[in-house]
């Protein structure tokens, strides 16, 4: 969305234009002459919307719009209307395509010249089949998180912890926290089974949240056995969404959680993706702070793979950095992910700055890694996922690298 200003007596829309947007009045007045509408010509005033017909696509406008006075416009284009129902509940979305598809016909046939209604047919004649087809795959989204809802209620869902050891010992440093479906017909599920569809209906909010209140209450149990065999203190890192990022109470939630179940904060790191910083700098900034000084340790995920990656490291509070799998893969082979790899690890080292190298899979991918003095390793050399049962009999040990 954007803002436009418009003088006093300047024309904003006229009828029968072909519109690409409505507009939201932030200050000043507008009226409106409206054929259609039952409310005839009226007056609009700041938080209400006129030219409603602009979002809808290949829609004429059916009113002249006048600003009343100096006014300031938020301005709602087709695309970002398309985008947000995209993105939005799989039953919000079938709604709002729906009511707007009807009310575009509607007017049309009511409103409509014999040409426009022609074409207006014989376009919609043409899409009935992608529309169906997104019809379709809306259903089925709507399926899933009804399923995913359940798997939650039901306690479906597992953690299985991958090991992360210190390429300086050898010793087992930590765990990544990653979500499984134990799902009663199919089996255990990985996440490339379900996360995309959690994201798409925002179910990755409350499976996200339980994901994060069952890593604070094993990482306590981790810690107490590690006590026991006197093995060095360990953390547990969990991946946080940008759709988490979004729910306006989500750092005192996390807080809530840390005090109902008394784990050690210091212990608990959180995994996030450039997408996080950059959907919302400012608002991801203070949030980041605010748990960084709550004592949750930050972790910025796949980096050097987004264009902006250095600006975030002097801007917020980064405590380690994750290599992305991509660099790890091609570095033997390929000169500048080799030098990619060498100069995020000088940058880390001079910003005082962990580093975390995932997709290890071979002795040579570890030994560059140890050359490269970083810090902690993670990949299948190592270990795969683990089920809980398993991480309690590494415990302890160490890996000879």
């Amino acid at each position: 969305m954007h803002r436009i200003e418009v003088k006093k007596g300047q024309r904003i829309l006229n009828d029968l234009d072909v519109g690409n947007c409505a507009y939201i009045v932030e200050t000043g007045r507008v009226t409106i002459e409206d054929r259609v509408s039952s409310r005839g010509n009226y007056t609009v005033s700041p938080g209400e919307m006129f030219g409603e017909y602009g979002v809808i696509e290949e829609a004429r406008h059916y009113s002249n719009a006048t600003a009343v006075e100096d006014s300031l416009l938020v301005v709602v284009t087709q695309a970002e209307i398309e985008e947000k129902s995209a993105a939005s509940d799989p039953m919000i979305s079938l709604f709002l395509n729906f009511f707007m598809g009807r009310c575009h016909s509607l007017t049309v046939r009511e409103y409509g010249t014999d040409d426009e209604i022609k074409k207006f047919e014989d376009r919609y004649k043409h899409r009935d089949s992608k529309i169906q087809e997104n019809r379709t795959e809306i259903v089925e989204q709507f399926k899933i998180k009804e399923e995913l809802q359940r798997a939650l209620e039901d306690e479906e869902f597992v953690l299985h912890y991958q090991p992360i050891i210190s390429l300086r010992g050898g010793y087992t440093a930590g765990f990544e926290a990653l979500i499984r479906w134990d799902h009663p017909e199919r089996g255990l599920l990985s996440p490339f089974h379900f996360i995309d569809i959690a994201e798409k209906t925002n179910m990755i909010v409350p499976i996200g949240e339980w994901v994060f209140k069952e890593a604070c209450k094993r990482i306590t149990d981790f810690n107490q056995r590690a006590a026991k065999s006197e093995s060095p203190e360990i953390f547990l890192s969990v991946n946080v969404s940008a759709n988490q990022f979004g729910v306006p109470n989500m750092v005192e939630r996390f807080k809530e959680i840390a005090g109902e179940t008394k784990v050690d904060v210091s212990k608990i790191q959180l995994e996030i993706t450039e997408s996080v910083l950059m959907e919302d700098a400012d608002s991801a900034k203070t949030m980041l702070h605010d748990l960084k000084q709550f004592g949750f340790q930050i972790i910025l995920d796949d980096f050097g793979t987004g264009y902006s990656s250095l600006s975030y490291l002097h801007q917020f509070p980064i405590d380690k950095l994750k290599i992305d799998r991509s660099f790890t893969h091609a570095m033997l082979d390929d000169q500048a992910s080799l030098e990619i790899v060498r100069a995020i690890s000088g940058l880390s080292h001079n910003m005082d700055i962990e580093i975390v190298a995932e997709g290890i899979e071979t002795m040579e991918q570890l030994s560059l890694y140890r050359d490269l003095d970083c810090h902690y390793g993670q990949g299948f050399l190592i270990a795969k996922p683990l089920p809980v049962i398993d991480v309690y009999k590494i415990l302890g040990t160490r890996m000879k690298i």
